[in-house]
């Protein structure tokens, strides 16, 4: 660039900074305490197979627990109803309106995965008085889904694959 371009540039860029209105200072809105816990945290999500619905998880209920909202909108719908042990909800399955979500005992911060099922039943996954586990992803073939555990020694979080017929690991 040579310099009378770029002297131009620059007097120009000088020049619009000038001429911006400078925006006031206000004062950021208060909120009571009351207000402030009655703050809803939301986090997490996933489409169901036919992208109708939207999978999460909510502290609406006091702890966080799974729900479903249409995508069109309206009332979320509650899938899990903990209320001593939080939820977060993982995915779908891939064609069919199962989901996975995590979820550990009292705080432990041990967390195992479990299957809802679409009747509402619920089976843990990876089960484990220490071992925790956390989803890492679904297959390409999504016949199966890849998870970590420290099942095997306490230290190390080992690769695991879980298909999702069997419900068998390796």
């Amino acid at each position: 660039m040579n310099k009378k371009i770029f002297g131009l540039f620059l007097v120009l860029t000088v020049a619009l900074f000038a001429c911006q209105k400078k925006e006031e200072a206000r004062e950021a809105e208060r909120y009571t305490i009351e207000q402030f816990m009655k703050t809803e945290s939301i986090g997490g999500s996933s489409f169901s197979p036919d992208e109708s619905r939207l999978l999460y998880s909510s502290n609406k209920s006091g702890i966080y627990n799974a729900y479903v909202v249409s995508v069109e909108g309206g009332e979320p719908l509650q899938l899990t109803s903990s209320t001593d042990d939080a939820v977060f909800a993982i995915s779908y399955f891939p064609d069919d309106n199962r989901i996975l979500y995590t979820s550990d005992k009292g705080g432990n911060e041990i967390t195992h995965i479990y299957l809802r099922n679409e009747d509402g039943s619920t089976q843990e996954l990876t089960p484990g008085e220490k071992a925790k586990a956390g989803f890492t992803g679904w297959s390409f073939d999504e016949k199966s889904f890849f998870y970590i555990s420290n099942a095997r020694n306490p230290q190390f979080m080992d690769l695991y694959e879980m298909d999702i017929e069997t419900f068998t690991r390796r």
